[in-house]
């Protein structure tokens, strides 16, 4: 069948929508984001529409930093999957990105998603790092906190905490990536900077941890620097944190090492793994 890609408009939203919906067992956060996202003018919504002029195929492409691009929300109506539209708006988010100074461009997709991935590797992205994401659901009863748990980090523990994290097991696995909600970009000191000014950044004696709590109800980590022996206290300390603010839950991101699934099983989450893709451009 024929298509044109094109940016997407207002009113192509409310026949989006429908076919965004149910994407996954749990739903799809497109159809809540797909408005802002199209009326924001330092990203792109591009879409593909079908001999009717009926939007059947997107994809978000936004900069993460003046050189680094990413691609999420890549979604094809189930009556048009294998028609080459997610090819062709990936080429276009590429090309969109490049414009824009991005020398690499991004994505991630779950490891057992091998449709998703087969696609993307016949695209010429590699696979950049994996990562496993675990949820926690905060309860009232106390994890047995350690003394003296996590307290805000002082911006002279900046320097400390960087150097410790970039020569570690954690950067080298992640590549040096900073994960900040479903999206990945390189981690820079000037990050635990903005941390500290925010109050987002902490220590215990189990480590650095920089988190994020835009979303209200939830705790999200964005970098962490710790060891295989002080992970589990370190996330023990950070389950105390949401539960004394409150919180519901709390979702941890951290690269893929044997030592960082065992303890995030340990402390009563489920990880699962999510692979990051890059491709020079």
């Amino acid at each position: 069948m024929s298509f044109t890609v094109r940016m997407a408009r207002p009113e192509d939203v409310k026949q989006i929508v429908p076919w965004t919906t149910d994407t996954f067992e749990w739903g799809d956060y497109v159809p809540d984001r797909l408005s802002a996202w199209i009326d924001d003018p330092n990203s792109a919504v591009v879409i593909c529409v079908d001999e009717s002029a009926t939007p059947v195929a997107v994809v978000h492409a936004l900069m993460l930093s003046e050189t680094e691009g990413w691609l999420e929300a890549a979604r094809v109506h189930p009556d048009h999957k294998r028609s080459g539209m997610g090819s062709a708006l990936n080429h276009a988010g590429v090309v969109w990105a490049r414009e824009r100074g991005a020398r690499v461009v991004r994505l991630a997709t779950e490891a057992d998603n091998d449709d998703a991935r087969r696609q993307v590797e016949s695209l010429g992205y590699r696979k950049t790092s994996s990562w496993v994401y675990a949820r926690h659901v905060i309860g009232s009863t106390s994890a047995s906190p350690s003394d003296p748990g996590l307290r805000p980090a002082p911006r002279s523990d900046i320097d400390a905490a960087w150097m410790f994290w970039s020569t570690s097991e954690l950067s080298h696995v992640g590549r040096g990536l900073l994960a900040h909600g479903w999206q990945w970009r390189k981690a820079m000191p000037e990050d635990l900077a903005d941390a500290a000014g925010a109050g987002n950044f902490f220590q215990s004696p189990g480590g650095w941890v920089v988190i994020d709590e835009s979303n209200n109800g939830l705790i999200q980590t964005l970098w962490i620097a710790t060891t295989s022996e002080e992970a589990p206290r370190l996330l023990i300390d950070l389950i105390e944190l949401a539960r004394g603010r409150g919180v519901e839950e709390m979702a941890v991101k951290m690269p893929n090492i044997p030592w960082v699934m065992e303890a995030l099983s340990r402390s009563g989450g489920d990880p699962r793994e999510v692979v990051v893709y890059s491709l020079p451009v």
